[in-house]
C-alpha cells in the first residue's frame, strides 16, 4: 500500500533524526543529482528560506519581520486599496465589457449555437491579473489577512458584459476561458486557501475551509495541494485534520464525501480508516469503498474483512453497496476465497440490479444455477427500492448538491426486459417484442435490443458472421456494457483474467454472452416460433425504413436481415442469407444506397451479371 503524506513525513523525520551530518549531506547531494531542471530554482529558494530561520527555546520559527522582496508592507496596502476601488467599480458596472452575440452554424443549420465575442476597453482582465500576482506576493511574505481580502474579491466579483440587452455576467473562470485574463486558477486557489487557513483561528479552520470548498468555483481542489505552497508549514495540522474529518462525517453530499475520502486516505492509519468509514456509514457509505480498495493494495485479508463488515452495515437498497461488494469480491479472489467472491457478486446484484451484474454471475460462476432463485428474489425486491433517491435520515437543504452515495437501486423498462431474457423467460420476452405492430418508432423500446438478443440466442454456429456480429454490438450498446464495469470483482491479476487485458468491449461481451448462452436450453418448438416472429418483425422494420427512405438506418436493417439469414443457415436452411438479401434488393430496386449496405453484409454483387 502506498504511503500517504502523514506516514511518509513521519518515516522521513524518524530516519533523518538518526543520521549524521555526513549522511545528511550525502542524502541532499543524491536528491540534487536526481532533481529535474524545472525544480532546481525552487529548491535553491527553499535552501535560502531554511537558512533564514532562527531558533527560539529550541523550536524553529520563521522571522516575523520578513519584508516583501519587491515592495514593503505599506506599498502592498496601497496596491490593495487601489484594487479594491477598481473591483468596486466592476461590481457597480462602471467598468464593463462589451459583448457581441451571434448564431454559429458550424455544426449544421439545425444545430446553431449562440456565441459571444468580447471586447475589454477598460482592461478589466489586467485588474484580475494584477490582483492574482499581488496575492502570490502576500502569501510568500506572510501577509495572510491581506491575501484573503484580495482573494475574496477576485473569486466573488462578476464582470458585467453589455450586449445591448439585459447583459450577461462573467466570473474569473469565464474571463480566463474567453482569453480576457491570464490567470492560473488552480495556482490562485491553493495560494488563496493557504492564506485562509493561516489567517483563521484554529478552532474555526475546518468550517471556514468547508465554506470555501463547497462553492462550485473550488470544484476539484485537493487540500493536499495546499501543503506544497507558502513560506512556512501549515500550523496546527493535527488538530485541523481531526476537526476536518469530524465535520465532514456529518455533512451530506458528494462534496463533503470526496473531501472526507481524501482526508481519511491522506492522514489516517489503517485502523483509523476503518473506524472513520464505520462512523460515516449512514451519511457517506462511499468511504467504505475507498477504504476497501486502499487496503486491497497490500492487505487483501483486511480488505476482505472490512468489505464484509460494510455489506452488513449498509442498507441493501443503496447502489454504492454494489460497488463495495465488487471490491470485496476482488479481495476474496486475492485470498483464494472463490465461493465468497461469488457471494459478493450476488450481493452486488442485490444492491445494483443491472444486466451487467447479472451476466457476471451467469457467465463467471462455476454453478450459476445455484443462485437462480436468489437472483429472482433480488429482481423482485428491487421494485421496493424505487422512489426518492436519498436517505430519509438526512436533511438535504442544498438542491444543487449531488448525492451519488445515497442513490437507491432501481430498474427501468429496458433493464427489466434484459433481466427477463437473461433469466431464461424467453416466452415472456418474445411476447413483449411481438406486441410491436409498426416498423418505426423503436427508439427506447425493448424491441430494439430484443430482436438482436433472440437472433444471437438462436444462432447455432460458433463464430458470428457480419450480421450477427453487428447484433452483438447493438446488444452491448443497449445494455450499457463496459469492459471496466464487467471486470470489477473479477480480479484482473488472476490467471484467468490476464487474457482479457487490452481487449475491447465487444470481445469481452461476446465471451461473456456465449458463456451464458451455453447454459441455456431452447427447444426446437420454441426456436420455430421465435423464428416466425423474428421474420415478421424484421420484415416490417426493413420495409418501413427503406420505403420511408430513412437512410441513416439502412445499415442497421441490412444487418438484421443478414443476421436472420445467418441464423437460418446455422439451423440447416441452405443459402438463406443470400436469398433474404436478394429478395429485399428485388423489392427495392431503385434504392442503391440500401443495396450497398446489403452487399456490405454479404449479398451477392448482382452488378457483375
Amino acid at each position: 500500500m502506498q504511503m500517504n503524506l502523514r506516514e511518509f513525513t513521519d518515516t522521513v523525520d524518524r530516519e533523518t533524526n538518526e543520521m549524521s551530518r555526513e549522511e545528511l549531506w550525502l542524502l541532499v547531494h543524491s536528491l540534487v543529482r536526481k532533481m529535474p531542471e524545472e525544480a532546481r530554482e525552487e529548491f535553491l529558494d527553499l535552501i535560502g528560506r531554511v537558512r533564514e530561520k532562527e531558533t527560539e527555546d529550541g523550536e524553529s520559527t520563521y522571522d516575523v519581520n520578513l519584508r516583501a522582496r519587491e515592495m514593503d508592507r505599506k506599498d502592498v496596502h496601497a496596491l490593495i486599496a487601489r484594487l479594491e476601488e477598481q473591483f468596486h467599480e466592476i461590481e457597480e458596472g462602471i467598468l464593463a465589457l462589451r459583448a457581441n452575440g451571434y448564431e454559429e452554424y458550424s455544426s449544421g443549420y439545425w444545430d446553431s449555437d449562440w456565441v459571444y465575442e468580447y471586447e475589454d476597453p477598460e482592461e478589466i482582465g489586467q485588474i484580475f491579473e494584477q490582483a492574482d500576482k499581488l496575492i502570490q506576493h502576500c502569501v510568500n511574505d506572510g501577509l495572510y489577512e491581506e491575501a484573503v481580502k484580495l482573494f475574496d474579491l477576485v473569486v466573488e466579483t462578476e464582470v458585467y458584459a453589455d450586449d445591448g440587452g439585459d447583459g450577461i455576467f462573467l466570473g474569473l473562470k469565464d474571463l480566463v476561458q474567453e482569453h480576457l485574463a491570464s490567470v492560473d486558477c488552480e495556482r490562485l486557489i491553493v495560494h488563496g486557501l493557504y492564506a485562509v487557513y493561516q489567517n483563521t483561528e484554529p478552532n474555526k479552520r475546518a468550517q471556514e475551509m468547508y465554506d470555501y470548498l463547497s462553492s462550485i468555483f473550488f470544484s476539484g481542489t485537493r487540500l493536499e495541494d495546499i501543503l506544497r505552497v507558502g513560506r512556512e508549514e501549515l500550523q496546527g495540522q493535527e488538530m485541523f485534520w481531526k476537526s476536518w474529518i469530524r465535520l465532514l462525517t456529518d455533512k451530506p453530499g458528494d462534496t463533503a464525501g470526496s473531501y472526507l475520502e481524501e482526508a481519511v486516505l491522506f492522514q489516517c492509519t489503517r485502523e483509523e480508516m476503518i473506524e472513520a468509514a464505520h462512523k460515516a456509514v449512514f451519511v457517506h457509505p462511499g468511504l467504505y469503498l475507498a477504504v476497501v480498495e486502499k487496503l486491497a493494495e497490500s492487505d487483501a485479508p483486511r480488505a476482505l474483512d472490512t468489505g464484509r463488515t460494510a455489506l452488513k452495515e449498509i442498507d441493501v437498497k443503496y447502489k454504492i453497496r454494489g460497488s463495495i461488494a465488487l471490491a470485496t469480491a476482488e479481495a476474496a479472489l486475492k485470498t483464494g476465497e472463490r465461493k465468497l467472491a461469488e457471494q459478493c457478486w450476488l450481493e452486488a446484484f442485490r444492491s445494483d440490479t443491472t444486466a451487467v451484474n447479472y451476466l457476471r454471475i451467469a457467465a463467471e460462476c462455476e454453478e450459476p444455477e445455484l443462485y437462480r432463485e436468489e437472483l429472482r428474489q433480488a429482481i423482485h425486491s428491487c421494485r421496493n427500492f424505487t422512489g426518492d433517491s436519498c436517505s430519509e435520515n438526512i436533511d438535504y437543504r442544498n438542491r444543487f448538491e449531488s448525492y451519488r452515495e445515497m442513490r437507491r437501486n432501481s430498474m427501468g423498462e429496458s433493464e427489466r426486459f434484459l433481466l427477463c431474457f437473461l433469466g431464461g423467460d424467453f416466452d415472456a420476452a418474445m411476447e413483449k417484442c411481438a406486441k410491436v405492430q409498426k416498423g418505426l418508432g423503436w427508439t427506447g423500446h425493448v424491441i430494439k435490443c430484443g430482436i438482436p438478443l433472440f437472433l444471437l440466442l438462436l444462432l447455432q454456429s460458433g463464430t458470428p458472421a457480419a450480421g450477427c456480429r453487428e447484433q452483438l454490438r447493438t446488444v452491448a450498446f443497449e445494455m450499457g456494457f463496459q469492459e471496466k464495469d464487467y471486470e470489477k470483482g473479477l480480479c484482473k491479476e488472476s490467471g484467468s483474467q490476464k487474457r482479457s487485458i487490452g481487449r475491447g468491449n465487444e470481445d469481452i461481451f461476446e465471451e461473456a454472452f456465449f458463456k451464458w448462452k451455453a447454459r441455456q436450453a431452447v427447444s426446437a418448438e420454441q426456436a420455430g416460433k421465435y423464428l416466425v416472429q423474428l421474420t415478421r418483425l424484421i420484415d416490417m422494420r426493413v420495409k418501413a425504413i427503406v420505403s420511408g427512405q430513412h437512410r441513416n438506418h439502412y445499415g442497421s436493417v441490412a444487418a438484421m436481415a443478414a443476421a436472420l439469414g445467418e441464423v437460418k443457415e446455422s439451423r440447416g436452411e441452405l443459402f438463406a442469407k443470400d436469398r433474404i438479401l436478394l429478395d429485399y434488393r428485388a423489392e427495392f430496386p431503385r434504392h442503391t444506397s440500401f443495396h450497398a449496405e446489403l452487399r456490405a453484409y454479404g449479398m451477392s454483387d448482382m452488378r457483375k451479371r
